[in-house]
């Protein structure tokens, strides 16, 4: 499994006139926002934090004067471009958090140069039962599930845990929110620590559902069953005996009443006779005409789920296809090619890395942008479809058992226009009647039984849907208890790297808190929202709080670079690497620390931007830094005054 990856390539913040705000160029590895205090460093940071998808309305006076941020990021290879506008509230000043996000699938200077609006697709903050939001979409290219807490994760609750804001309390170590929950904070957790396994939470809302229908069918049975006047009324088999005993019987009746007939001297056919015919065979008629529509109907439905079922297949083939070829596309991309594979000739290198070094020919741009987009569309479409497939299921259902009742009901019609046809009346009233009367009788035990057949093949249909359901939520939960034993293996595993990478940030701060060099244990519990050493309830001192709370969000940083299968996107950003009072050289001290930690690893594999009005005298001017060293005569906004 190859590491999940968020980069941002450039952010792009223009103001209410059209000029350019901020305009800067981000690149793997470390990047450092510097300068003073009060030049706009934390204003950028807010931006990229919304721009990204965060509910974020605490803007500066300088950012009210924007209209929209820009960014272009890559995912997991593809490259996007986002934008939100900031549109301020008059009476309030506020602008609204939950701005949609419009999004491009490929680069700004693209999109910007085409000056085409209608290119963005435009994407809510809430995910409805018929919209997608832009976090499913984000969601998506990052190779993370769509989750549910206690309320829908969204990009927003991703970006708490990967952003160090200086809002916060130092002993939140989420990004602060009013009425947060536990829930929604340990769902994230489990989520990006790559300890949430999706199978489970299938197998978890599979088994949810399951049971919901299983409540439903025992609910409907015992109804059945409580006006059943016997076990055997049940039993289709039996029902169908005795209504096939009764129509022998009213057969074995017409006969006599044609020998009747045919033994009388005199014959006549009567108005009666003639009038009952007709109403017989027009009944007939609209009998006939029903089951023929069911049957066109039924052959329909047939037609559209082959064609349904077809389709699907279609659809998936291409979404696996699709994958296996941006897999391919990535893992080719770091598979070092040495030797031609033709002649095993050493490979001439080549200076420009957008020229293939085997065929020397161009390297195609976007390709993985537009599998991803592709690939997206395939997904809802198939998603779409099976929800449809579902639906014309049942209806052929209900359409068949429409059909084998109005079937019995048109074979009765038909018995009654045959003998019409041949009714007539003789000299033996008496005795005809008296057959007619038995054959009404009969007729009516018919329609009851028929009813009961209705009732006796839905108990039935409902029995083996309960006892088929009843296996798969026992296959269910034997798979979710292995899921979890092996979610807990994870959990262990993935918390012994975070708490290793922890306590190398606090044992290598400076001599400042006894305990931080002395630590032997690093503890982050994401339900309570807190890090703490071995103490829940030790008390330091502002500074060091807020580098037990740093030190714990970078922890989780760095175990991701070490462990694949984390699906935290390798991105961190941080508001302030001096905040809460801490001294110059302990924030400076962190600075090092981290960059030395990140870069043991490929730089191309991870990003850090951070903001600081410390940076040491080493790391300023050098090719870590992003725009200028702001100051308040040059902040990081343009043209807002």
């Amino acid at each position: 499994m190859m590491q999940n990856n968020l980069f941002l390539n450039r952010l792009l913040i223009l103001t209410i006139d059209g000029k350019v705000a901020y305009d800067e160029f981000f690149h793997k590895g470390v990047n450092i926002i510097r300068g003073d205090n009060s030049s706009g460093k934390s204003t950028i940071t807010h931006f990229i934090f919304y721009v990204l998808g965060g509910a974020f309305n605490n803007w500066v006076k300088e950012a009210t004067k924007c209209s929209c941020v820009m960014a272009e990021v890559e995912m997991n290879g593809a490259t996007l471009s986002l934008k939100r506008d900031l549109n301020f509230n008059p009476d309030t000043g506020k602008a609204n958090d939950k701005e949609a996000m419009y999004i491009f699938w490929g680069s700004l200077n693209e999109i910007l140069k085409n000056g085409n609006a209608s290119q963005w697709s435009r994407y809510g903050f809430n995910t409805t039962e018929n919209r997608i939001s832009f976090s499913n979409i984000l969601f998506k290219n990052l190779a993370l599930p769509i989750v549910k807490g206690d309320s829908n994760i969204t990009m927003h609750q991703i970006l708490r845990l990967l952003y160090v804001d200086q809002e916060s309390p130092t002993n939140s170590l989420f990004l602060y929110q009013p009425f947060d929950s536990e829930l929604t904070r340990e769902t994230v957790a489990e989520l990006l620590l790559g300890v949430y396994n999706q199978e489970l939470y299938d197998c978890k809302q599979a088994k949810v559902d399951i049971e919901k229908q299983l409540d439903e069918i025992k609910q409907e049975i015992k109804v059945i069953k409580k006006f059943a006047p016997d076990p055997m009324s049940l039993n289709p088999a039996y029902i169908k005996s005795i209504i096939g005993e009764k129509e022998d019987k009213i057969n074995g009746i017409e006969s006599k009443i044609i020998d009747f007939n045919e033994n009388a001297k005199q014959v006549r056919y009567t108005a009666k006779t003639k009038m009952a015919f007709e109403k017989f065979n027009n009944d007939l008629v609209k009998q006939r005409e029903k089951i023929t529509n069911l049957e066109s109907s039924i052959h329909l439905l047939q037609y559209e789920i082959e064609d349904s079922i077809f389709f699907i297949e279609t659809i998936s083939n291409k979404l696996k296809a699709i994958r296996n070829s941006t897999y391919t596309r990535q893992l080719l991309t770091e598979f070092p090619i040495e030797y031609c594979p033709e002649c095993l000739s050493d490979l001439v290198p080549t200076d420009d890395p957008d020229i293939c070094k085997l065929c020397h020919q161009p390297i195609e741009k976007g390709g993985i942008t537009q599998a991803r987009k592709i690939e997206q569309e395939l997904e809802f479409q198939l998603k779409e479809s099976k929800q449809l497939l579902s639906q014309k299921k049942s209806q052929l259902h209900s359409f068949k058992i429409s059909y084998d009742a109005e079937k019995i009901l048109y074979q009765q019609l038909q018995s009654k226009v045959n003998y019409a046809l041949q009714d007539v009346k003789s000299t033996r009233e008496e005795v005809i009647d008296g057959l007619l009367t038995e054959k009404g009788f009969l007729e009516g035990e018919i329609l009851q039984y028929r009813t009961l057949l209705e009732r006796a093949e839905s108990y039935q249909l409902l029995k083996e849907q309960e006892q088929k359901l009843a296996i798969e939520s026992e296959h269910l939960r034997e798979r979710i208890i292995n899921l979890i034993r092996l979610q807990e293996k994870w959990m262990d595993e993935t918390n012994r790297a975070i708490e290793k990478e922890g306590l190398f940030l606090l044992n290598n701060d400076l001599k400042r808190q006894v305990e931080f060099s002395q630590a032997k244990e690093f503890h982050i519990d994401y339900k309570n929202n807190m890090a703490f050493i071995s103490d829940k309830g030790a008390k330091y001192s502002a500074s060091s709080n807020f580098y037990i709370k740093a030190s714990a969000r970078f922890a989780i940083f760095l175990a991701s670079l070490n462990i694949n299968r984390m699906r935290y996107p390798r991105f961190i950003f941080c508001d302030n690497m001096e905040d809460k009072g801490i001294e110059i050289e302990r924030a400076q001290n962190f600075q090092r620390i981290i960059i030395k930690q990140a870069e043991e690893h490929d730089v191309d594999s991870f990003q850090i931007i951070y903001a600081t009005s410390y940076i040491p005298d080493d790391l300023n001017d050098s090719e870590y830094c992003v725009g200028d060293y702001y100051t308040q005569d040059n902040p990081s906004l343009k043209n807002v005054n």
